[in-house]
């Protein structure tokens, strides 16, 4: 059923009553606010960390609301394809924990799971975005194992469905190009076609004539990729070609550049097999872009500088917030410590017991002499944490109580500075000005004790 669709019946009337006013013009009003509502969404899952973020969004937009507007007017689900999820990064010492998918596939997954689902609740037919892996178009030329692309893919499908991520789709081999395939492929069989389809996909989308210098120094979109492709190769590689005796730190970047060269042009073939095999998709990517033919992603949800998965290694905050990284950054800090899933390393954890540790040796570190604080220099979190407190039910102080700690904390700053105080304890409760009498003294008391030894 059509979700903004009219019934023969509904024409007929309209025809035959000239007088009642059309609804035609209402229903695509409504289609046009319910792709701006849908776009906005998918915005809202956009690379942001760049300052013409916003720009780069706008340039697209018209495109963009063009692709929807199909889905909205058929009444049909919003479909969307992306290239991604290839393998783990070369780079097993310092970036990544291994050949598998981790956590950070994990958020990856949900984030455009979630995406979906929230499409669905501006328009019930939904949303669904198939994911297009590239692995086998670039593997080889960064030195990852056939075997190891097909272990990340079905690890990362088998995630998918574990998980409930049930808006994302998969592609296969056979959905991008026309070999000859076993009707069910597994690790011997795929393996043994990876280079029939690198073959068939250079021979079939790629151009003999391209001029990729000329493509990076011309075009935007090219040239953004190509600096994209430097950066993570240069980190990637480092251990798999370290610089050294035959091999110069400037030989190494040269190497990369070609690297990246040759994966520019796979890259271009790619791009001409999945726009022949998801035509109407509207079209999502992972790199940095100009905006105005796809939507670039950011696939987790971090400050940081890594927003890809497969590139990093992710860490939960103590305030539960999501942090990415390489793995070496967070094992190089004693608050980090390793969770395992699945029986093996999966991600960091903020380290409560170090945490605290860091903070109270950050206090120690901060605090003044006695005699300072004698001259009006008073620790408020010192009073309020180190003393006994009336509690709530939540075990926290409750918020009144610290307002009163700070009036109190005022009047000493005062008295101790020979300043008349403008805070007065009348708007205190007796009960809650006996409480805070009493952690007064005892800080007074306390700090006294400092001096004397």
């Amino acid at each position: 059923m059509h979700y903004f669709s009219q019934t023969p019946d509904d024409f007929l009337r309209l025809s035959l009553d000239d007088e009642k006013p059309s609804d035609a013009s209402d229903t695509t009003m409504e289609a046009t606010e319910t792709s701006n509502k849908i776009l906005e969404i998918i915005f809202e899952y956009a690379l942001n960390k760049f300052s013409d973020t916003q720009e780069q969004l706008a340039a697209g937009r018209p495109k963009f609301l063009s692709v929807i507007d199909q889905f909205i007017t058929a009444g049909t689900q919003v479909k969307m394809c992306l290239p991604a999820f290839p393998f783990k990064s070369a780079n097993k010492v310092y970036k990544v924990f291994g050949v598998l998918p981790d956590k950070a596939e994990e958020l990856a997954l949900g984030r455009l799971d979630s995406m979906c689902i929230r499409i669905g609740e501006v328009y019930p037919p939904g949303a669904r975005l198939t994911i297009v892996s590239d692995g086998l178009v670039y593997n080889d030329l960064l030195g990852i194992p056939d075997r190891d692309t097909w272990a990340y893919g079905e690890a990362i499908r088998a995630m998918a469905v574990q998980k409930g991520f049930n808006h994302i789709d998969f592609s296969r081999l056979k959905d991008l190009v026309a070999i000859p395939l076993p009707e069910k492929l597994d690790e011997i069989t795929y393996v043994a076609n990876a280079t029939n389809f690198r073959r068939f996909l250079i021979n079939q989308y790629g151009k003999e004539d391209l001029d990729i210098d000329d493509e990076i120094s011309t075009n935007p979109d090219t040239r953004m990729t190509y600096l994209g492709y430097r950066r993570f190769l240069e980190s990637d590689l480092r251990y798999i070609y370290p610089v050294g005796e035959g091999r110069s730190n400037h030989a190494y970047k040269r190497d990369v550049k070609y690297l990246a060269k040759q994966m520019l042009m796979r890259g271009h073939a790619f791009a001409g097999a999945v726009k022949s095999a998801f035509p109407n998709h509207l079209r999502l990517s992972i790199h940095q872009s100009t905006g105005e033919r796809k939507v670039s992603m950011s696939l987790l949800d971090s400050k940081t500088g890594f927003t890809t998965p497969w590139h990093c290694s992710v860490a939960l905050m103590a305030n539960g917030e999501w942090i990415s990284a390489a793995m070496g950054d967070f094992e190089k800090d004693p608050k980090w410590e390793v969770v395992d899933e699945d029986g093996r390393p999966s991600y960091f954890r903020e380290n409560t017991r170090e945490l605290s540790k860091s903070m109270d040796q950050e206090q120690l570190a901060s605090k003044q002499p006695a005699s300072q604080e004698l001259n009006g220099h008073v620790d408020r979190e010192q009073l309020v944490s180190n003393q006994p407190a009336s509690k709530g039910h939540n075990g926290r102080l409750e918020s009144h109580t610290e307002d009163a700690v700070e009036k109190h904390v005022e009047i000493i700053d005062g008295k101790l500075q020979g300043q008349p105080s403008t805070s007065t304890s009348t708007c205190l409760d007796e009960s809650e000005d006996e409480k805070i009498t009493d952690l007064t003294k005892r800080l007074m008391g306390f700090m006294l004790t400092r001096t004397l030894i």
